[in-house]
């Protein structure tokens, strides 16, 4: 009975190797999306809590800059830092990540913009083969600066920026950053809405928002229309999605249905996944939604990137004694600073028209009031990446919505 018992548990693990290294883009996203996922909510509850829950940021774009570090790390560096990501060594995975985010990229070029730098000492003098590598895995321009002139530096890098992002960011990084620094990264992202289905700007009227600074007029927009919509009491929250023009693309609303912290539903969140999300909508036909949201805009800019990513435990490269990245350079180096910078912007804009007079049915109508503090994510429905999340609670004047970390 116990040789019996020993040759299943050989011949399981067995298939689980296997399957492991079945290099192919489906069992790339099998073993990446839950890590990419895991590592997002971790930053996202880090985030709200020091921005006075109200930013924008893109969890994805800092995993695939930690990612890329762990390219040229060594050591018990390298280690420190899987452990938080959680990310495939295998060369043909990375490579299929790659083809992946490469066809993202792609079909998102008419809505967002990302532009990812990684600037290094000249005096470090970076392997080609790790440059090469960097570029081509992740999408991140290598730029070998002399940061003894730190003005040009920045100067430099904010160029690039600009020219990334089509003038939307044109300053992330200042010339202070370049002083006893080694490597700077930079990130710089922005997300223009196209829904699938337009809002009417007819039906868009300044009404109250209610926050926890009190109650300020902002411009809500409406429209009735089919959208899947679940209750989820595990995250104490209402979800409704809004399919983007790209149909691979979608923003969720979060509205929180207990009176509580809006950051706890990014706690809440950890005990779920988008998958769980989308198979809750798929047991569910869409529903009759009389939607009403904020038209808004947010732009935020976290310099403070190192100190959430030490306290979720990648210390080493931050530290310039005990920092091994042996495989990007002979010479020691660390990371000094990680900044990024996101702007996102919602309105009523879209690619097709159709309105409530088109919709015959019968069904009863559910309102879906966004009038006060929420959450929200636009994710790819196809890896299940979380592009960008944020949480909009203090309005400010329409279009001018910024913070600072």
């Amino acid at each position: 009975m116990k040789i019996i018992h020993f040759a299943i548990v050989v011949t399981l693990w067995s298939g689980v190797l296997g399957y492991d290294y079945h290099c192919s883009k489906r069992s790339a996203l099998l073993l990446l999306k839950r890590p990419a996922y895991e590592f997002s909510i971790k930053m996202l509850q880090r985030v709200t809590e020091d921005t006075d829950s109200h930013f924008v940021y893109s969890p994805l774009s800092t995993w695939l800059q930690v990612t890329a570090l762990a390219e040229g790390a060594t050591g018990s560096t390298l280690r420190e830092i899987w452990n938080v990501t959680k990310h495939h060594r295998n060369r043909c995975f990375k490579k299929k990540l790659s083809e992946i985010l490469e066809t993202l990229n792609s079909e998102l070029r008419y809505e967002s913009k990302r532009k990812s730098v990684m600037a290094v000492d000249r005096l470090i003098r970076v392997k080609k083969s790790y440059m090469r590598a960097v570029q081509k895995l992740y999408g991140i321009k290598v730029m070998q600066l002399d940061f003894n002139e730190p003005k040009k530096s920045a100067d430099k890098v904010n160029k690039a920026i600009e020219d990334g992002t089509g003038r939307v960011i044109d300053t992330i990084v200042y010339y202070d950053d370049f002083i006893d620094s080694t490597l700077v990264m930079s990130d710089a992202n922005y997300f223009r809405t196209e829904w699938e289905t337009p809002f009417n700007s007819a039906y868009t009227q300044l009404k109250p928002f209610y926050s926890n600074r009190g109650v300020k007029q902002v411009y809500l927009m409406n429209q009735i229309g089919y959208y899947h919509y679940v209750h989820m009491p595990q995250i104490h929250a209402k979800v409704l999605e809004i399919p983007c023009a790209t149909r691979r693309i979608s923003m969720l609303i979060f509205m929180p249905t207990q009176k509580e912290w809006i950051g706890e539903i990014f706690y809440s969140l950890q005990n779920t996944s988008l998958t769980g999300i989308f198979n809750m909508y798929k047991k569910n036909r869409k529903q009759l939604i009389n939607l009403t949201m904020p038209v808004f805009s947010q732009q935020t800019e976290i310099i403070n990137i190192p100190e959430l990513l030490y306290d979720m435990g990648i210390k080493k490269i931050f530290n310039p004694d005990i920092a091994e990245f042996k495989t990007v350079s002979n010479y020691k180096m660390h990371a000094s600073l990680m900044t990024q910078v996101t702007d996102i912007e919602v309105n009523e804009k879209g690619l097709t028209v159709e309105t409530a007079a088109a919709l015959v049915n019968n069904d009863t109508v559910t309102d879906f009031l966004v009038d006060r503090p929420f959450a929200y994510m636009i994710v790819d429905k196809i890896t299940e990446f979380i592009l960008y999340a944020g949480v909009y609670s203090i309005p400010g004047e329409v279009g001018t919505e910024m913070n600072n970390v």
